[in-house]
């Protein structure tokens, strides 16, 4: 996987407990939908709390977007 940490445009899902769930963004022009969560979990860097999730496109292409939980932004970190 390559190293990103490029800012997305995101469209994700709140269920009425508030878990997020990414659904679809967009890079480089490309609309990406997220077919499966592989893994999410949480980290915590340099006081910033991200969620973090590995997710599969295509059947094969996996991509690792974060969440930023106090700027509210998305990232995808890896693809």
């Amino acid at each position: 996987m390559k190293l990103l940490n490029h800012p997305v445009d995101m469209i994700a899902v709140f269920d009425s407990r508030g878990k997020v769930m990414p659904f679809k963004f967009k890079y480089e022009n490309k609309t990406v939908k997220v077919e499966r969560i592989v893994r999410y979990y949480q980290e915590k860097l340099a006081g910033n709390e991200r969620i973090v999730f590995v997710c599969l496109h295509n059947g094969k292409d996996m991509y690792e977007l974060k969440y930023e939980l106090d700027s509210h932004k998305w990232f995808l970190f890896k693809k």
